[in-house]
């Protein structure tokens, strides 16, 4: 395979990626692990640096350029910036739960202080769309 198709398709895996992850979006499997347009990052660079072991012209140094970038930034997006900060989530019994405002069934939004005092209260956190 010669340097240019090399660079061609290194193209067309980081683009594939980044349009795969935005257009797929909405399925959880894809939401929950970004870490798949990373390794298609890592793909295209190793592509990329095959193709400057194959050709050192300027298009493959610009080709190897642009997806260590891409790389870089999807790793430091994917493990830095998105990650959830470490706050407890554990009560001890007896403890005061924080308060916080969520919505009902029907998308109101409930307050715990709406019902501290007057009603047990029990929370159920469900996943999926049934």
């Amino acid at each position: 395979m010669t340097s240019g198709r090399l660079a061609a398709l290194r193209v067309v895996i980081a683009l594939g990626a980044i349009a795969a992850y935005v257009l797929l979006f909405r399925v959880a499997a894809v939401r929950n692990h970004p870490e798949g347009y990373v390794v298609a990052f890592a793909v295209a660079t190793a592509l990329a640096a095959l193709a400057l072991v194959r050709s050192r012209r300027w298009p493959a140094w610009l080709a190897l350029g642009l997806t260590t970038m891409l790389l870089a930034g999807g790793v430091w997006f994917n493990f830095v910036v998105a990650r959830i900060p470490a706050t407890p989530t554990m009560l001890r019994v007896g403890e005061r739960p924080p308060e916080f405002t969520l919505p009902d069934a029907a998308g109101r939004p409930v307050s715990l202080a709406d019902y501290r005092g007057k009603k047990p209260v029990v929370l159920i956190f469900y996943r999926g769309y049934w």
